[in-house]
C-alpha cells in the first residue's frame, strides 16, 4: 500500500466490512468464554459447581494444548471447504458448547472439555479462517485491516466485565450468561450468509480498488488462485524464520492472556477496589480500541518490523508501571492506560508479523504451523499465573516474566528480515525453497 494511505482510505473496505463485522463480534464473544470474561464468569462457575478456582484457571493451559492439535484439523477443513463455511460451523459449535457445557459444568472434567472446544473453535476461527481471509481481501491494507478487525477484543475488555456483572444481578449465571451462547450461534449463521472466501466472489477487487488499479497493480497477487505453496511441514520446521514468526506472537499472546485474564484481581491486589478495578478494565478496553486502529495504521505506514518493535516497547512500559504501582499506587492508573492501548494491537501484531515475513502467497500455508506453536506458547500463561499465585500469593512474579518476554521480542524482531520469504518481493524464490 502506498505510504500516503489516508485515514479515509483505510476505512474504504467496501463489502469487506461484512468480514470486519464478523471478526469484531467473534472476538468479543470468544473473549466472553476464554479470556476477559473469565474475570467474572469463572468465579461464578467455580463457586456454583464447587470447583477449585486455581485448578479451573490451569485448565486454560490444557485447553490451549488440545486446541493446538485441533488447529491442524481445522486448517485441513479450511483448505477443503473454505474459511467462510468453517467459520460458520465453528461458531455454532462454540455457542452450543458455551450453553450446554461451559455454563453447566458440574465437575472439572466437564469444565475442561468446554474450554478445549471453545478455545479450539474461537481461536481457530479467527487465526486460521478470518485472518487469512483478511490477507486475501486486503493484501496491501493488511496492517490497518487487522487493526480494525481486532477492535472486538478491546470492546470485549471494555464492556464484558460490567455487562456480565449486570447480567448476574438479573438471574443466576446459567441463565443470564446464555446470551453469549445465543450470540455465537447467530454469528455463525451471519458468517455463512454474508461472508465470501475471495473478494472477487463478492463482486469486489482486493483492497476495494477499481478494476483499472487491480489489473495494473495486482497482477502477481491475482495469481494466488493458481499458486500452490511448496512449503512442507519438514521444511517449515527447519526454517529459522518460521520459529521466530511463531515465538514473537507467542510471547505477545502469553503476556496478553496472562494480564487480561487476571486484570481485575491483579489491580485489586495493588489496592484498587473491586468496583474501580472493573471500571479500569472498561477504560483499558476503550483505550484499546484506539490502540487497535493506531497500531494497525502505524503497521501500514512504516512497516510491520518497526511497528512490532514499537508495540513491544509500549507494552513492556505498561507492565513496568504496573510493577511500580506496588511502590506508588498512582502508577497503576498509568499502567492501565498503557496496557489498555497495547491490548489493542496484540492480535494485529500476531497476524501481521508472520505475514510480513512470508507474504500473501505462503502465509495461509505457513500459518498452519506458526499459529499452533504461537498459541501453545501463549497458553502457558494460565500455568504461569496459577503457579506464581500458589507459591507467592500474588501475580508480581508473573508480571516480571511478561516484561522480560516483551524485551526479548524487541531483540528478536530487530534481527528479523522483513519479507525474506515473500515470493512477490523475491520472485527468485518461486522455484527455490
Amino acid at each position: 500500500m502506498d505510504k500516503k494511505l489516508t485515514i479515509k482510505e483505510s476505512f474504504n473496505l467496501g463489502k469487506g466490512w461484512n468480514l470486519m463485522i464478523f471478526a469484531i463480534l467473534a472476538m468479543l464473544v470468544t473473549n466472553a468464554g476464554v479470556n476477559d470474561g473469565l474475570n467474572i464468569a469463572l468465579p461464578e462457575i467455580a463457586k456454583g459447581a464447587g470447583l477449585d478456582y486455581e485448578l479451573c484457571l490451569s485448565m486454560g493451559t490444557v485447553a490451549g494444548f488440545v486446541g493446538v492439535a485441533m488447529m491442524l484439523v481445522i486448517a485441513k477443513f479450511r483448505d477443503r471447504f473454505g474459511g467462510r463455511k468453517v467459520s460458520a460451523v465453528l461458531f455454532i459449535i462454540f455457542g452450543l458448547t458455551f450453553y450446554f457445557l461451559f455454563l453447566r459444568a458440574s465437575n472439572i472434567v466437564m469444565y475442561a472439555i468446554s474450554q478445549c472446544i471453545m478455545v479450539s473453535c474461537g481461536q481457530g476461527c479467527f487465526y486460521l479462517c478470518t485472518g487469512p481471509m483478511q490477507s486475501d481481501w486486503f493484501p496491501k491494507k493488511r496492517g490497518v485491516v487487522n487493526g480494525i478487525s481486532t477492535i472486538g477484543a478491546n470492546i470485549g475488555t471494555a464492556i464484558l466485565a460490567p455487562i456480565m456483572t449486570t447480567l448476574l444481578t438479573m438471574a443466576e449465571y446459567k441463565t443470564s450468561l446464555s446470551v453469549f451462547a445465543i450470540a455465537a450461534v447467530v454469528l455463525g449463521i451471519f458468517a455463512y450468509l454474508t461472508l465470501r472466501d475471495d473478494p472477487l466472489d463478492a463482486g469486489m477487487y482486493p483492497d476495494n480498488v477499481t478494476k483499472e488499479v487491480y489489473e495494473k497493480e495486482y497482477k502477481n497477487i491475482s495469481q494466488k488462485d493458481e499458486y500452490v505453496s511448496d512449503w512442507t511441514i519438514p521444511k517449515m520446521l527447519k526454517c529459522k524464520e518460521v520459529w521466530l514468526a511463531a515465538i514473537v506472537p507467542g510471547f505477545i499472546t502469553l503476556g496478553l492472556l496472562g494480564i487480561i485474564t487476571q486484570f481485575v484481581p491483579r489491580n485489586v491486589s495493588l489496592g484498587l477496589s473491586q468496583e474501580v478495578a472493573i471500571s479500569a478494565m472498561t477504560v483499558a478496553g476503550l483505550v484499546g480500541i484506539i490502540g487497535s486502529y493506531a497500531i494497525g495504521y502505524i503497521d501500514t505506514k512504516i512497516g510491520t518490523k518497526k511497528a512490532c518493535m514499537i508495540y513491544c516497547g509500549i507494552f513492556a512500559l505498561g507492565i513496568a508501571f504496573n510493577l511500580l504501582a506496588s511502590v506508588w499506587l498512582p502508577f497503576a492508573y498509568v499502567s492501565i492506560l498503557i496496557v489498555g492501548f497495547s491490548l489493542g494491537g496484540s492480535t494485529n501484531m500476531s497476524l501481521s508479523f508472520p505475514a510480513s515475513i512470508f507474504g500473501v502467497l505462503d502465509y495461509p500455508k505457513v500459518n498452519g504451523v506458526i499459529f499452533p506453536i504461537n498459541y501453545c506458547i501463549g497458553c502457558l500463561n494460565f500455568v504461569v499465573n496459577a503457579v506464581v499465585m500458589k507459591i507467592t500469593g500474588s501475580l508480581t512474579g508473573a508480571y516480571v516474566v511478561y516484561l522480560c518476554l516483551f524485551l526479548i521480542n524487541i531483540v528478536i524482531v530487530a534481527r528479523t528480515e522483513e519479507g525474506k520469504w515473500d515470493k512477490l518481493k523475491h520472485p527468485e524464490l518461486m522455484h527455490k525453497n
